[in-house]
């Protein structure tokens, strides 16, 4: 059973199964020559990596199991899970002749 407590976090009570749905953010990184895909969970503030798009995701889902037992084990409030409606999209910014970024 879940305990709603103040700013969206929960306690978990007792030890039924209970799936808890957070975001994760993927973005490539150049390590050298090498791409490497960094794992973002922002709700639980932890990130992992990995070689591949599916290994970076794996990784962290891992992560967040670890970190959450953690926290149940600690008896600390588990950040409440994500809202399904959520939209992540890209924007475009034109800026004048003068910017210059570094490549």
């Amino acid at each position: 059973m879940l305990v709603k407590r103040e700013k969206m976090e929960y306690i978990i009570c007792g030890m039924n199964t209970k799936a808890l749905n957070y975001r994760i953010l993927v973005e490539k990184e150049k390590q050298g020559k090498k791409d490497m895909y960094v794992a973002y969970a922002p709700s639980l503030g932890i990130s992992d990596f990995g070689k591949t798009v599916d290994k970076a995701v794996s990784n962290i889902e891992k992560a967040m199991k670890v970190y959450i037992e953690t926290l149940i084990r600690l008896a600390q409030p588990v950040p409440g899970p994500d809202a399904p409606d959520y939209f992540i999209t890209t924007g475009k910014v034109e800026l004048g002749k003068t910017f210059s970024h570094p490549t």
